[in-house]
Parts: C-alpha cells; sequence; structure tokens
C-alpha cells in the first residue's frame, strides 16, 4: 500500500504537535532528568512537577513520568498541591492517573482541604473529576474547632458538598465527649449527623464527678446545630465497672438535646434501678451540664410527722436574671394548711444577698419569717456583713423544721440580726458591730438583748529592733441591754509586749510577756460588774522557760521538753467564782487563760509542764504525753472553782494520745486532784479501723469536786464492700441512765445513686416537740434528682 507524500507529511506533523503538546501539559523543574524507553520514562530528582491544565504543583524527591500510559509517580516527601481544588496532599509515594484524573497516595498520607480540615489516613483515593477523596483504612480528620472525626472503615469524602460517609466512625469533640456511629453521614456544611446505632460516650467529668462513666445509646440518632436527637435511647452517668449491672438508666423513645435553650428532653421514659423498672413518665427535662442556673421545678418531697400529718412540697427554681434568682418551696398539709417557703438570691456590684422568708396560712393563724444575709465590701478597706432575722410564732422554725431546708438558718431557738463592719488598715483593725438577739424560749420581756456597739480595735506599734520583741495595742468595748433593765457599758484597753524567743548556751529557750490592762465599766442590776462607774488598771509578768530534749534510737526518736511558766499580778480579778470555765493543757499555759477580756489573773503562779513524744522513722506519732499543774502562793476563792485556780495547787490536768499503728487511735484527756486521790474529769476517746470496720467510742465524766455528769457516745460503720455499709449511732447519759437518741443507717453509695435506710429514735424533748421515732429511706439519682420518704411507717400506717 503506499502512502501519499501529503499524508505522510500529514502524520509527521501530528506526531510534532501532539509531543509539542503533551510536553506542555507536564512541566520538570529538576536538578536532574533521566530520558528512558525510548523516550516513554522521563525520571526527574528533587523535582518542582507542574500540570498547568489541571492547575498541580508537585514537589517532590523522585518522580517518574510514564508517557504512555499517562501515569505520574511521586515519591519521597511528597508535596502534591491541587490548586483547583485547593487541596494539598502530602505522603511518601504519591499516583496521578492523568487519564483517569485519578490520584493514589501510598502509605501514610495527610490531606488539608481549603484549610478547614486536616486528614490522616494511608492508601487514599482521590478521584479530582468526581471530587471524592475516597479509602478503607482509618481516617482521622481535624476542623478548626479541634473536633476529631475517626472513620474506622470504608469512607467517602464528598469534598465540594463536604460530607462525609463512613461505615464506622467515631467523632470526639471538643469538650472531649466521644460520639461512635455506624453508617454516619455527616455534613459540614450543614452541621448536620446522621446514624445508626449510636453511642455517646460523655467525658467522665461532664456532669460533675470524675468518678461517673456518662454513656448514652440509641438505633438512630440526627444532629445539627440546634439539637441532637436519639431514638430509643439509653442513658445513664453510672461506671459499670465491676458491676452486673447500672445503678440506674433511663430508657426513652426519644431523647432531644436542644443545644439552643441548652437542656436534655427525655419522651416516654422507664427510669430504671438495678435493671427493674420503676417510674414511667411521658416527658421530663433538665439542663445540660453546661447550664449552671435554668428555671424550673426541683424534686418534689414527700413528708410525714406526728404533729403535722402529711404535706406536699412542689419546689421551683426561677432565673429572675443573670445576677438574681428564687427557689419557691410551697408546702401542702393534710389539714389544708400552706405554707410558702422561698429562697432569694442576688449578687451586686460588692456584695452578694441570700434571703429566706416565709407564710403559713391555716387554722392556727397566719405565721412566718424572714432571714436576710447581705455580705461584701463598701469599699477595698472596709467589709460588712448584714443580717437581719424575725418569726412571727415562737416555735414556728422547730415545728416546720425550716433549718432542714435553708443555707442561712443556723439556729431556730436565738435570732440574731446585727451588722457587722470590719477596716483593714496596714497596721491595725477595726472590727466593730451591732447586734440584737431574741430567745425565743424566753418570755416576752426578757427575750431581747441589744448589744451596740461592739468593737475591737489592733493595732502594731513600731519599735527599735534592739528592743528585741513587738508591741501590740488592743481596744475592746461594747454597750449592752438585757433582761429588760440590765444594763452593761465595757471599755478595755491592752498594752501587750511579747519578747522574742532567747535560746542560751545551755538550750533552754525562754521568753517573756508584759501586759498592762485599762478597764472601764459601767452597769446597772448586772451580776458581772459591779453597779455605777468603775475603773481598774492591771498588770501582769509572764515569763516562759522550757528545756527541749531529743534522743535518736534504732527506730524511734524521743522528744522531751519540761516547762515553767511564771506570771505575777500585783492587783488582782473581780470575783469569777461562778465562771463556767475547766482547765486542760491546752489553756493552761495561755496569757489570759480566765478568758475574761476585761481582767487579768491575780496574783502570783508557777505553771510545771511536761511533755514527751515518741515518733517512729517516718515522722509519724506514735505516742503524745502532756502534764501539768498549777501551784499558787495563796488561795483565791474569786477564781473560777471548775478550774481549781481558787485553790494553792490546781488538779493535776493533761492528756494521752497513742496510735496502734494505722489500725487503731487512743486518747485520754484528764484532770485529777492533786494528791491523786481521785479524778474530776475523764474523757476518752477510742478510734479503731480494721479492714471494713470503724467505730470511735467516747467517754465524758465529771464528779467529786465538779457536778456530776457522766455520757457515753458511739458511732460505728461497717463496709460490706465499697458500695454497701451499714452504721449505728448511740448517746447515753449514764449520769440519768437515759438513752438520748440512736440512728441505724444502711447505705448504698456509688459515682451515680445513693439509697439511705435510716432508722431514729429521740427520747429527748425539745419544747413543745415530742420524742420521734422514725423510719425513712432515700434514693438519689446522682447528679439529677431526688426523692424519699421521711417517715415511712407513717405513710404505711395512713
Amino acid at each position: 500500500m503506499k502512502i501519499s507524500k501529503l499524508a505522510l507529511t500529514t502524520i509527521i506533523l501530528l506526531i510534532a504537535l501532539s509531543n509539542m503538546l503533551f510536553s506542555e501539559e507536564v512541566k520538570f523543574n529538576a536538578e536532574k532528568m533521566d530520558v528512558k524507553e525510548n523516550g516513554n520514562l522521563i525520571i526527574g530528582y528533587k523535582s518542582n512537577t507542574f500540570i498547568p491544565k489541571d492547575d498541580i504543583n508537585i514537589i517532590s524527591k523522585e518522580v517518574k513520568y510514564y508517557k504512555n500510559k499517562s501515569l505520574i509517580i511521586f515519591k519521597n516527601n511528597v508535596l502534591f498541591y491541587d490548586k483547583k481544588n485547593n487541596i494539598v496532599i502530602e505522603g511518601d509515594k504519591i499516583i496521578y492517573e492523568k487519564n483517569k484524573n485519578l490520584i493514589f497516595s501510598e502509605g501514610p498520607t495527610k490531606y488539608n482541604i481549603e484549610n478547614k480540615y486536616d486528614i490522616n489516613s494511608e492508601n487514599t483515593y482521590f478521584d479530582r473529576t468526581k471530587k471524592i477523596i475516597f479509602g478503607d483504612k482509618e481516617a482521622i480528620i481535624e476542623d478548626t474547632e479541634k473536633n476529631i472525626f475517626k472513620l474506622k472503615e470504608k469512607y467517602k469524602i464528598l469534598v465540594d458538598e463536604e460530607i462525609i460517609k463512613s461505615k464506622k466512625s467515631l467523632i470526639l469533640d471538643k469538650n472531649d465527649n466521644t460520639y461512635i456511629f455506624e453508617d454516619l453521614v455527616l455534613n459540614f456544611k450543614t452541621k448536620e449527623i446522621l446514624g445508626k446505632e449510636v453511642k455517646v460516650d460523655f467525658k467522665d467529668s461532664y456532669f460533675g464527678n470524675v468518678d461517673n462513666d456518662p454513656i448514652l445509646k440509641g438505633r438512630s440518632s440526627y444532629s445539627n446545630e440546634q439539637e441532637l436527637k436519639v431514638y430509643k435511647a439509653v442513658f445513664s452517668t453510672c461506671n459499670t465497672q465491676d458491676k452486673k449491672c447500672r445503678g440506674w438508666e433511663i430508657n426513652s423513645d426519644e431523647f432531644k438535646h436542644d443545644k439552643v435553650k441548652k437542656i436534655f428532653e427525655y419522651k416516654n421514659s422507664w427510669l430504671k434501678l438495678f435493671d427493674y423498672k420503676v417510674f414511667f413518665t411521658p416527658y421530663f427535662n433538665h439542663p445540660d451540664p453546661s447550664v449552671k442556673r435554668k428555671s424550673g421545678f426541683l424534686t418534689p418531697y414527700y413528708g410525714t410527722s406526728d404533729s403535722l400529718g402529711t404535706q406536699l412540697n412542689f419546689p421551683y427554681f426561677k432565673v429572675i436574671d443573670i445576677d438574681k434568682d428564687i427557689t419557691f418551696n410551697p408546702r401542702y398539709y393534710a389539714d389544708k394548711s400552706f405554707l410558702l417557703q422561698n429562697e432569694y438570691r442576688q449578687a451586686l456590684k460588692n456584695s452578694n444577698i441570700l434571703s429566706d422568708f416565709s407564710f403559713l396560712i391555716g387554722d392556727a393563724g397566719t405565721k412566718g419569717h424572714l432571714f436576710y444575709n447581705q455580705i461584701g465590701k463598701i469599699n477595698n478597706n472596709t467589709n460588712f456583713v448584714l443580717n437581719i432575722q424575725n418569726v412571727k410564732g415562737d416555735n414556728y422554725l422547730k415545728t416546720h423544721k425550716l433549718k432542714d431546708n435553708s443555707l442561712i438558718i443556723k439556729d431556730d431557738s436565738v435570732l440574731e440580726s446585727n451588722l457587722d463592719l470590719e477596716m483593714q488598715f496596714i497596721d491595725s483593725n477595726l472590727f466593730t458591730s451591732f447586734k440584737i438577739y431574741e430567745d425565743l424560749s424566753a418570755n416576752y420581756h426578757d427575750r431581747y438583748q441589744y448589744v451596740f456597739p461592739d468593737f475591737n480595735f489592733s493595732k502594731n506599734i513600731d519599735i527599735p529592733d534592739s528592743y528585741n520583741g513587738k508591741f501590740n495595742f488592743n481596744s475592746s468595748g461594747y454597750n449592752k441591754l438585757y433582761n429588760t433593765n440590765v444594763t452593761e457599758s465595757a471599755l478595755t484597753n491592752d498594752f501587750l509586749f511579747t519578747s522574742n524567743e532567747y535560746v542560751n548556751s545551755k538550750g533552754i529557750a525562754s521568753n517573756f510577756n508584759l501586759l498592762l490592762k485599762n478597764s472601764n465599766d459601767h452597769s446597772n442590776n448586772s451580776t458581772s460588774f459591779e453597779d455605777n462607774l468603775n475603773y481598774n488598771l492591771f498588770g501582769l509578768f509572764k515569763y516562759d522557760a522550757s528545756f527541749p530534749l531529743q534522743k535518736r534510737m534504732e527506730n524511734y526518736t524521743h522528744f522531751l521538753k519540761p516547762l515553767i511558766s511564771f506570771r505575777y499580778s500585783p492587783n488582782g480579778n473581780n470575783d469569777l467564782s461562778e465562771k463556767d470555765l475547766y482547765l486542760n493543757y491546752n489553756n493552761a499555759f495561755g496569757l489570759n487563760r480566765i478568758s475574761e477580756g476585761s481582767q487579768v489573773e491575780g496574783g502570783e503562779s508557777i505553771n510545771l509542764g511536761l511533755e514527751f513524744k515518741r515518733k517512729d522513722n517516718n515522722s509519724l506519732d506514735i505516742l503524745d504525753l502532756k502534764l501539768a499543774n498549777i501551784i499558787k502562793m495563796d488561795e483565791d476563792h474569786r477564781m473560777p472553782t471548775k478550774s481549781k485556780l481558787n485553790k494553792k495547787r490546781s488538779d493535776i490536768f493533761g492528756e494521752v494520745n497513742y496510735n496502734l499503728g494505722n489500725k487503731a487511735k487512743i486518747g485520754y484527756y484528764f484532770s485529777y486532784d492533786k494528791d491523786l486521790k481521785y479524778s474530776n474529769r475523764d474523757e476518752l476517746s477510742f478510734d479503731l479501723n480494721a479492714n471494713n470496720f470503724l467505730t470511735n467510742i467516747s467517754y465524758y465524766s465529771v464528779q467529786n469536786d465538779l457536778p456530776d455528769a457522766e455520757n457515753i457516745r458511739n458511732s460505728s460503720k461497717f463496709y460490706y464492700d465499697d458500695e454497701n455499709s451499714l452504721s449505728f449511732e448511740v448517746s447515753k447519759d449514764l449520769d440519768n441512765d437515759f438513752t438520748q437518741y440512736y440512728n441505724l443507717i444502711y447505705t448504698h453509695e456509688t459515682d451515680c445513686i445513693l439509697f439511705n435506710l435510716n432508722y431514729n429514735k429521740s427520747f429527748y424533748r425539745d419544747g413543745i416537740l415530742e420524742p420521734t421515732k422514725t423510719l425513712s429511706f432515700l434514693i438519689r439519682i446522682i447528679p439529677f434528682t431526688e426523692f424519699g420518704v421521711p417517715n415511712l411507717g407513717e405513710l404505711i400506717n395512713n
């Protein structure tokens, strides 16, 4: 067959044109180039490769271009810039099939898509025509908000639509919560997520308890920026490690997390306790853990008592504004009485307000109370506390046990309204208050006590270093009216010099105090002061010395410290013989051990003391013994008789603490007659921690020279395991052979549930309140709610 000259010329021109066009499709800028296989294979080293038509730029240490296959292989530190799609691919081997417009990255690979997402995977494909990234190895995606998406099996990433599809996936959000899906479809543009067999593994501390393991499971789920819905959901915060079942869980047809309102909602739900269905509700909700305050009903409460009968509470919490809220706690009684207790809270710029107030409407009339507390500062140097307390009905607080439901009611017998001011300066401090007390158990005329002002001023006075000590001035006083016609006004000024401690060449440590006290008082009908105006000036010198000794042995170190304290006051105190004061080792060596701020202990006395301590090689106390005795020149019947300071020699008093390893501890506090013939005061405590059993026994006895009193108490607890315990408490007055109370309590407690069954019997009377006997239980679903019955026996009887 003959080919014409024209045809041959045409073929040659087409081949030349083809080579020219192809050479424009792939351009190489390399340090070294090799051409092999008759020009079909081009190899470049340290190359910067351009494909202008596809808007692609690739940097690699080696590139192989197979012309006849339209195949380019890049190796070693490859950076593949797809400028058209705004994608960067990093890998060690990337294959680009030009005819198919397909990129394959062999081995570990990293994608960056539009600077929005980073993808780490291996053996990935990128179809540039369809704009799909796909593979069957695990891929990890991280967005700009630090959310992490782990695609476990086969996946597709639709680049333009920003959609992910994966058979099995795990999402770790920026709050460390984990979401596990099957058949995931995730749309980054609309923030929508669809999936089957979802499991949400919340961060352990998400609900406030690091021991929790909160998990939400469901058959399917849907999520966007506004909400998360899980269908056929199971939710619990319980940790199941080493447990057969969760303490509680909620099974719902639909669970919804409203991300805008920040609430969890449940539809058609069963509450299961220990795998048993106990309560059904068609709907309920609660705030999600990010919400600190949200309006809504709190846990209802049912109660009974002998005096009030059955009661129902339906508390409601209301957020008024960002800085204020209130809790309404209405009670409905079986006798149709109605009590509304409220707690109001407000945060101001420089102070916080907490108030508790109520009113009762019923057959017994209208009663109520108001407790108001405000704590804050007036300026940087001045703090204040304001309390207002008022009650209508003397036994109102006790009868309705309002103290149990209040953060502010600390005492239901004595009311205290006061304004306290404290001013801090560089070297001084001033505290002053105005107080009104009301004793609800006293008759109307004698129940009030007014104290205003009551102040204390203290100042450290600079003195030269050569004085080897420090000087303090303190002034205190008050004006008081009580018992209708008793008035007292007192002003006391203290000038106190305290020397530095000095240790001589023999190892004896010593220091001294000089006190000058000026007291002034004016009173009428007072038992504490003489009537009319009185001025006193007292002086006191006190010298302390000790000789600390130490002896090291193979397994122990012994410490022995003899002490002596001498005090002298030329002008004694007033009559304090009836003052209720007991001496012990801790207060015997104090400067003002009679605890009477306006007076100084008169006369002279010597304190003798001895301290012995035994420590093991780990510096743990094994034995601690302290003894003291006070010697005076003369008897002083103006001193407190219970303290024995009225005698020439006081009792011998002290304490012993002995540790029996880590299992047991014995403490003994005593006050023996000076001749050791008998004991006047004994306190014994015993603590035992043996495996799963804890117990404390405390015994108290006063006798012989002191008014008789004897009491014993025991508190014991036995742990069956880490979750179950049984405890017992009892207190008995041995002097009157009278058991005051006892409690028997069974407790089951885990990280997410508490069950408490309590039998209590109290035998004492308190005003109009009768002795009580109750059997109560409480179930607390941690951290959401609790419910229980304070008197189960009464409920059963009713």
